[in-house]
């Protein structure tokens, strides 16, 4: 990532040049955005103006989070995943000792995040009382609509490597920009593309009290980000600090709320089995617990019903079980590549597509996998060789099966080593 946008870098002004508050109680309550007419039949197809949803979601005014990256989030996400992973997954983030670490390391060195470990910081700054009702985030869903069942859908991360652990503060810019409706009439899903950008701030008290970044969200107050960059005041551009990080993509889709009938078709009928197309080079079988649903929940604060409640998840959304974390399913296949990565060349995950097709159910063996992709120039053993040499870069197919081998994820990653002088 050579840097944030345009748009973005307005906003990032906006916070060394406006008051900023935190996050509290929005003008309309988080029950009123989930809520929608009780004259629309979940059963029946209904008129939706998807225009108008469109219009008003991508008109909601972006959210800013702070957070302090300390290496102890990352620490935990380890010690929570170390059960179910074996060690070459993340040995590049033990003590010397070969150690998972058990307190907070003062070490002070700045080292990049892992891939993936971003996840777990920048939590959610809201009170229960503000959640929808399934303990999802309002601000990424449909106002006022039948649709009130959220998924991950899939997403795109770019950067990895460009956000910091121990290197203090660090601004998440995140904001709907995209929204679209598929599927026949009664059967719609919406589709909502949320864009989340992270970069380091500085390291250091002294950063954060010359710029006075020290809350979590930006208030626009209806004026557009060109008025306060306009009225910048600080003696220093933050451009000047030629902010680079993170850029990641996530795709959201809602949906309503299954009738009767269809919660017990769903819960009866078997899934369908869909192959992966090849073998993989490496692969990790594991069994994910409720205990790691409920950690990964908590260090991604994440109060979605769905992956703690089982009776909700039956009885409510049709689902058989609790499912596994779309995030959670990311991490796991990153943390798999990790484990094939040429660490002594300084290989690192550069980014990532990925697509979420089918659930993952708490107590059902799960396989992570992954294959090196051969090169398209020749696409033989020594071609592929000499195109890392010259460019060093490689390209990876990912995917997580189920427990009847069924694809459920699947994407594709870059990997890179720095270039030699």
């Amino acid at each position: 990532m050579n840097g944030l946008g345009r748009h973005s870098r307005q906003l990032i002004r906006a916070c060394w040049s406006q008051p900023l508050r935190r996050q509290g109680s929005l003008p309309i309550s988080a029950v009123q955005r989930c809520q929608y007419s009780s004259s629309v039949s979940n059963g029946a197809a209904a008129d939706i103006n998807i225009e108008t949803i469109r219009a008003e979601m991508l008109a909601r005014r972006p959210q800013v989070h702070l957070d302090i990256i300390s290496p102890l989030n990352s620490n935990h996400l380890i010690t929570a995943l170390s059960e179910f992973l074996p060690e070459e997954c993340y040995e590049n983030q033990l003590t010397s000792d070969g150690e998972l670490y058990d307190c907070i390391p003062f070490d002070h060195k700045k080292r990049p995040i892992p891939a993936g470990h971003h996840l777990v910081y920048f939590p959610l700054q809201r009170r229960g009382s503000d959640l929808c009702p399934d303990g999802t985030d309002p601000y990424h869903g449909p106002r006022d609509t039948p649709f009130t069942r959220r998924m991950w859908a899939g997403g795109s991360i770019r950067g990895f490597g460009q956000l910091s652990l121990g290197e203090g503060k660090a601004l998440c810019l995140e904001r709907i920009v995209d929204v679209n409706v598929r599927g026949s009439a009664g059967a719609e899903k919406i589709f909502v593309e949320v864009l989340r950008e992270y970069v380091n701030l500085g390291a250091g008290e002294n950063f954060g009290e010359k710029y006075g970044l020290d809350v979590i969200t930006l208030e626009l107050q209806g004026k557009p980000p060109d008025h306060y960059y306009t009225t910048m005041h600080r003696p220093q551009d933050p451009r000047e600090y030629e902010l680079k990080g993170i850029t990641e993509r996530r795709t959201l889709v809602f949906m309503r709320e299954p009738s009767d009938e269809e919660k017990r078709t769903n819960l009866e009928q078997k899934q369908r089995i869909v192959k992966a197309p090849t073998n993989p080079d490496y692969s990790v079988t594991l069994t994910p617990t409720p205990t790691l649903l409920f950690h990964y929940s908590a260090l991604t604060y994440n109060a979605h019903r769905i992956h703690l409640d089982r009776s909700y998840c039956r009885e409510v959304e049709g689902h058989r079980d609790l499912l596994v974390h779309g995030p959670l399913s990311l991490t796991l296949m990153l943390s798999v590549l990790q484990s094939q990565l040429e660490t002594k060349e300084l290989e690192i995950i550069d980014n990532i597509d990925y697509r979420h097709l089918a659930p993952l159910y708490v107590g059902q063996p799960m396989r992570v996998c992954v294959k090196l992709q051969k090169s398209r120039a020749g696409g033989n053993e020594q071609s592929d060789a000499a195109n890392r040499i010259e460019e060093g870069r490689r390209r990876w197919d990912l995917w997580v099966e189920n427990q009847d081998g069924s694809l459920c994820v699947k994407g594709t990653a870059e990997t890179a080593k720095p270039k030699l002088e």
